[in-house]
């Protein structure tokens, strides 16, 4: 299953039906009734959905859920959309990508049981059962015949228990799954799935746990009364459907009574930055019912201490002459010893899992640092092979898909510039005649302050380009060049950049890939964004020039664009005190635009600078093109404002008009 195509281009639509149960504690339960599937969700989230009703791709609805400021965390969202595509409530493309699991068959049942008293039937036969084997001697079986009554009355007694809860599923108008014989089975029995019950709510859902209880108690407690000796048989029966596991009728009883219905969106998980192994064990931490797990934690201890003490009674033994036995024969020094034992392997196994985490981790930053130290070096001369060259070109963001033929008389042409370590390439308000391709070692870009002094902006390395302002624009150099250590440039002189470059790519071509995609891609906001999503943001993106001492957003102003610092200062300035400075490669606008909400601070340009500027709309739907993109600016977000900035209450401020 594509998720990339799902959570961004695919036209999403509400299934046709659709059941939803009635709201719990703000939570309710989707059926898809042909495939018999549920999910699990939030009003909120059911809210959502039905957004989906007439069909729209998410990256549409995304933005209009930001301005809304009715979005959900973006993880949340994404679970919640592969999640709704698998179980079929969400289709894709007008075609459903979920199948009917094998077990959910839903069957013909006629025997309808509209029950209304049926949990105090449930009530009364437990404790019936339950007080009579108390207060009656517990007999054990004599001969072989009598466990094979025993044996054959706790199978009646399942089959009697599934086929009542059937009937009072049908008459709670829910339908019944995979009627079916267990005969590979201790005690072989009919079974059906009851799954159905939880969209009739806790009452539906307690009340078949119940009934399923009932007629083994029952059966348990007539033969305390009459038949003793088939009591300890029968306990059998009753400690298997009482038993701490997931699917007893004793566990199902205890979830219709204290568990929380789990969200769909909480575990399981589908989207594949939820599977990350920090974001599972928060999950696990986060959204576990501890009251829950402490009180079957509690059922567990009881259940077993009952079976314990059913066995000492039935076969008449005594507590304390087994305790004094069992130590006397070693088995205490031998339990603590079990004990340590398990207590250390635990340990150690912990302490080298999280070692080997640790060393793989530490083994990655070892290779990539040697990796970098042992780049291969051309030769420090102007003896470049021209199919050297070549191949670089064709590996360059600028070049990469340029006909061979003119790389090879690009190459032809090239001239190699060996510059020693603060040695300066170009200083700012000259005149330019090259472009320059960093072929190996690294540059740095200088602005010059009043003082005079020059302020490094940012460092170029191997692939990059520098110098096509000049020559696009036929105006000085905006910046300075400085070596930073000895390295190896391809100087490209105005003609050749001209008559080879420009017109196989075309100006406008030329200046989107050098001047913003080049600059995207060496800045830490976009290491990791796909090349598709480099280009689609550079085309977004204009450049706008501020003045020194401009400001560039007000505080309390609706805030319609994201910036990008392309080079400059800019300062954060909050009730006439600056808070804090921004470079090249930082960003800012974003927050009011997720948020949508004025701007809380002042910014304003310190020098004369440069910015990419998306408009709000393009940005918002840039976000949703990419999930990635959308997580990172979420997380980035969050992290500013020290708190999640999904979800949002309140109004919107505006919304999408026409430009």
């Amino acid at each position: 299953m594509d998720q990339a195509y799902i959570l961004t281009k695919a036209r999403l639509k509400l299934a046709y039906d659709i059941e939803a149960s009635k709201p719990e504690h703000g939570i309710l339960i989707l059926k898809n009734v042909p495939l018999k599937t549920y999910l699990v969700v939030e009003e909120d989230q059911w809210w959502l959905l039905r957004k989906f009703r007439e069909g729209v791709p998410l990256q549409e609805l995304l933005p209009k859920l930001i301005t809304d400021r009715k979005c959900p965390p973006l993880r949340s969202l994404y679970e919640l959309v592969m999640k709704a595509v698998v179980t079929g409530v969400l289709e894709v493309d007008d075609q459903c990508l979920a199948s009917a699991p094998k077990q959910n068959r839903a069957v013909e049942w006629d025997h309808g049981l509209r029950f209304g008293m049926a949990h105090y039937f449930g009530v009364a036969a437990i404790l019936f059962g339950t007080l009579t084997v108390l207060f009656r001697p517990l007999g054990t079986p004599t001969n072989l015949l009598e466990i094979l009554i025993g044996w054959l009355l706790i199978c009646g007694c399942l089959t009697v228990g599934y086929f009542l809860s059937a009937c009072l599923l049908v008459g709670f108008d829910r339908e019944v799954y995979d009627t079916r014989f267990r005969w590979k089975h201790a005690f072989p029995h009919f079974c059906c799935n009851v799954e159905d019950g939880r969209m009739g709510g806790r009452l539906c859902e307690m009340s078949v746990a119940l009934m399923q209880m009932a007629p083994m108690f029952f059966i348990t407690g007539i033969a305390a009364i009459w038949y003793p000796h088939l009591v300890y048989v029968l306990l059998l029966g009753v400690f298997f459907i009482t038993a701490p596991t997931g699917r007893s009728p004793a566990s199902l009883l205890l979830r219709s009574l204290y568990r929380r219905y789990p969200l769909s969106t909480t575990h399981d998980f589908i989207f594949v930055q939820n599977r990350l192994l920090w974001t599972l064990i928060n999950a696990r931490i986060k959204f576990t019912d501890k009251s829950y797990l402490l009180i079957f934690g509690a059922f567990t201890f009881v259940w077993l201490f009952t079976v314990f003490l059913a066995n000492l009674s039935a076969f008449d033994l005594n507590l304390r002459y087994l305790t004094d036995r069992y130590v006397q024969d070693g088995g205490a020094a031998l339990t603590v010893i079990i004990v340590l034992i398990q207590m250390a392997a635990t340990v150690l196994g912990s302490l080298a899992m999280i070692s080997w985490i640790a060393a793989k981790n530490v083994l990655h930053v070892i290779e990539q640092l040697q990796a970098r130290k042992q780049k291969p070096g051309p030769m420090r001369n102007h003896e470049i092979s021209t199919e050297a060259v070549t191949q670089y070109f064709s590996e360059t963001l600028l070049l990469k898909g340029v006909n061979a033929q003119i790389l090879d008389e690009l190459a032809q042409r090239v001239e190699g510039v060996v510059v020693d370590p603060k040695q300066y390439v170009c200083k700012e308000g000259e005149v330019g005649e090259h472009l320059y391709f960093v072929y190996d070692g690294g540059v740095e870009v200088l602005m010059e302050l009043k003082s005079g002094r020059p302020l490094k902006i940012t460092e170029l390395g191997v692939g990059d380009v520098f110098g096509e302002i000049a020559l696009l624009y036929n105006v000085p150099r905006t910046r300075s060049i400085r070596a930073a250590r000895k390295s190896l440039l391809l100087a490209i002189s105005r003609d050749d950049f001209q008559q080879l470059i420009v017109r196989s790519l075309g100006a406008r071509d030329v200046e989107e890939i050098i001047r913003k995609q080049s600059f995207l891609h060496r800045i830490d906001l976009c290491r990791n964004w796909h090349p598709q999503a480099l280009t689609s943001f550079s085309r977004l993106a204009n450049i706008a020039e501020f003045k020194a001492g401009d400001t560039v957003i007000r505080k309390g102003m609706r805030n319609q664009f994201f910036y990008l610092i392309y080079d400059g200062l800019l300062e954060v300035v909050a009730d006439s005190k600056r808070v804090a400075k921004l470079a090249t490669g930082e960003f800012f606008g974003e927050i009011s635009l997720l948020q949508n909400s004025t701007a809380t601070a002042d910014i304003v340009a310190i020098t004369d600078s440069h910015c990419l500027v998306v408009q709000r709309r393009d940005f918002l739907q840039f976000i949703g093109k990419d999930f990635l993109v959308g997580l990172q600016f979420e997380d980035i977000s969050s992290k500013r404002l020290k708190h999640p900035i999904f979800p949002l209450t309140g109004v919107a401020y505006d919304d999408f008009p026409d430009r």
